[in-house]
């Protein structure tokens, strides 16, 4: 994982350079050519559909898995879990954006933006309920080519992003113990109990090795805050849009390459405190195995430029 963020780093730096080289070749670079901008800025609002690659594991990882008491051959227990999550959760990108030429003949462009960004997941089954949320200050660094079409151009892009969590809350909500059904999807399967003696309980949620012990049927949690939990996020997108006037519509696709929660993380003293000292990880603990989730993203972007070096910034 280390190595994928460094070579994205070192993919960007070089993208950056060649942009600042190219713009020294170009010494007209910031004046207009055949009355259309060399570099303009702009602004940037869009509406985001956000996703996990999978949500196995994923109530593992939280503490909020539900195992059978009659052991399998193995000696290992069912499991009972999440294997997806609903699709999509909608939130919001808005910020600045710039455009170049690399030429003031050519049609391959460069552009780059400072984005906020808002992504999560939702899982949603007829006894656990989890609404993440996870906000992002991102800068998206692209290279576009730009087919024209009478004066207005069709636009394909490939590039990376570089972004870092701002803030963030994850909702969980526990139906397992209900004795009503507040939603048509949620089902009371019996009564609800909880030992604080013992730290037993027929909640899927209650797990004392990981969320404590005043945690039961509802919480919310600091998305960021959540060990084993990154905040930073590099990914790599890929784009299909329309210009037309000084606006531009874009459809994009981003893939973080660094996953939202990470595994691996080592949690040994969970288990020591237990006097466990064998396992380190849920997964190593119910015999479990799975990937660590990545974040994914599709979003539709309306961006104006400015007629900025004719006349100014103006509208």
């Amino acid at each position: 994982m280390k190595r994928n963020i460094y070579i994205l780093a070192l993919v960007l730096a070089l993208f950056m350079c060649g942009t600042v080289s190219a713009q020294r070749y170009n010494r007209s670079a910031l004046k207009r050519t055949n009355d259309k901008e060399q570099i303009r800025l702009g602004l940037r609002l869009g509406l985001n559909l956000s996703d996990l690659t999978s949500a196995d594991g994923l109530d593992i990882w939280n503490g909020l898995c539900y195992y059978g008491n009659i052991a399998n051959s193995d000696g290992s227990y069912p499991y009972i879990g999440f294997t997806d999550t609903k699709p999509f959760k909608v939130g919001a990108n808005f910020g600045l954006t710039a455009q170049g030429r690399f030429s003031s003949t050519g049609r391959l462009w460069w552009q780059a933006g400072f984005v906020y960004s808002t992504k999560g997941y939702k899982v949603n089954t007829q006894d656990i309920e989890i609404n993440a949320t996870a906000a992002y200050m991102q800068i998206p660094l692209e290279l576009m080519y730009k087919f024209p079409v009478k004066d207005n151009n069709f636009l394909v892009s490939v590039g990376a992003f570089l972004g870092v969590g701002a803030y963030g809350f994850t909702d969980f909500e526990d139906h397992y113990g209900e004795d009503d059904s507040p939603r048509g999807v949620h089902a009371a399967l019996q009564t609800p109990y909880i030992n604080e003696e013992l730290g037993t309980s027929n909640y899927i949620g209650c797990d004392y090795s990981v969320h404590g012990a005043n945690v039961y049927w509802k919480d919310r949690d600091d998305t960021f805050s959540s060990e084993g939990t990154y905040r930073l996020d590099a990914g790599v997108q890929v784009g299909i849009g329309f210009e037309f006037w000084r606006c531009q519509l874009m459809l994009t696709y981003q893939y973080s390459l660094t996953p939202l929660y990470n595994y691996d993380y080592d949690f040994s003293y969970r288990y020591t405190q237990r006097g466990d000292t064998e396992h380190h990880t849920s997964f190593d603990y119910f015999g479990q195995s799975a990937k660590s989730p990545h974040q994914q993203l599709v979003s539709f972007t309306l961006s104006y430029f400015f007629d900025n070096f004719k006349h100014g910034i103006r509208f």
